[in-house]
């Protein structure tokens, strides 16, 4: 044969010992114990906390466009099993931020795609569902609701902080 590939763990790595050969094979025992779950439920069971991560990084890192071109894509992969257009469209903010990356990112194509297919497959679900539809439009109220009551919040601390700002400066004229 003209080409020769290692068909054995020595072949490949000749320079690692037994002992570590022996520990490789009681660590992937291990994991195959483990190895009981599979990848889908795995990701059945994870998908609530990555759509979170995703969505707060997305918040916290708005004006990267790599990372929400990125985040984009995680989401997209998430909405193209069915079963978790529901976690999706729970996750605070998911939505709202995908609009919102639609809107302020329009030149990137990727991102654009990925986004956008999102929405319409999370749309497609609310769609379909007259209760889901209303609960989540319940749901996006509430979310803007909260954030002018936060915002409200944080321009009457502003004005408190000005007032006393202008108060100090009276006193030491």
């Amino acid at each position: 044969s003209l080409f020769h590939f290692p068909t054995t763990a020595a072949e490949t790595r000749p320079d690692e010992t037994e002992e570590m050969r022996e520990f490789e094979r009681e660590i992937f025992q291990q994991l195959g114990e483990v190895g009981g779950t599979s990848e889908k439920e795995m990701l059945d069971a994870s998908v609530g906390q990555i759509s979170n991560i995703v969505v707060v990084g997305m918040k916290n890192f708005c004006s990267s466009e790599a990372i929400l071109n990125r985040a984009c894509l995680v989401l997209h992969n998430l909405s193209l099993n069915e079963e978790y257009h529901s976690i999706l469209l729970w996750t605070p903010n998911c939505y709202q931020m995908l609009e919102w990356c639609l809107g302020n990112y329009p030149h990137d194509h990727v991102l654009q795609q990925s986004a956008g297919g999102t929405i319409q497959r999370l749309n497609a679900t609310l769609s379909a569902d007259e209760e889901l539809r209303a609960r989540f439009t319940h749901s996006i109220r509430s979310q803007q609701q909260h954030s002018l009551e936060l915002a409200r919040q944080e321009a009457v601390m502003l004005q408190e902080q000005q007032r006393e700002q202008e108060q100090a400066q009276m006193d030491v004229s």
